[in-house]
């Protein structure tokens, strides 16, 4: 899988920004676990809170688990994938597609949602392509 992150300074404005950016070719099954949209995503997750730290030592009472145990805690929790309707989709790429260089924006996916309800300060988007899944994740606090 291949991912990079953007951060405030690469970014738009001076508020506090962050975009995520996975893809995973379905040739290479280097995540021999990836089967599906809900999978993919499941692993977008767990890449982007690692990065986060979320799942750092916090106290004696930490569950100690399995990077693989903690994935599919994360795929259970995980709420259904919201369809997403096409004229936000197109939105979407217009608003991302140069920002996300060197990555490129899906033209065609074969189906694309939401990976999360979408919120005004949290864009969870993932896709499934005929050769690829692709997912982008943004987030600011302004």
């Amino acid at each position: 899988m291949k991912y990079f992150v953007l951060t405030d300074d690469e970014l738009w404005d001076s508020a506090e920004e962050c975009i995520y950016v996975f893809e995973q070719t379905k040739k290479e099954r280097s995540y021999t676990d990836i089967y599906s949209l809900e999978d993919f995503a499941a692993k977008c997750e767990f890449i982007e809170c690692s990065n986060a730290h979320i799942y750092w030592y916090k106290g004696k009472n930490v569950e100690d688990l399995p990077a693989h145990e903690l994935e599919n805690k994360i795929k259970a929790k995980q709420k259904t994938l919201q369809n997403m309707p096409n004229k936000d989709f197109l939105e979407l790429k217009s608003r991302f597609s140069d920002t996300i260089s060197p990555f490129v924006f899906p033209d065609n996916p074969l189906r694309y949602s939401y990976a999360y309800e979408p919120d005004w300060n949290d864009i969870r988007i993932v896709m499934e392509c005929e050769d690829k899944f692709f997912a982008l994740y943004y987030w600011t606090t302004a």
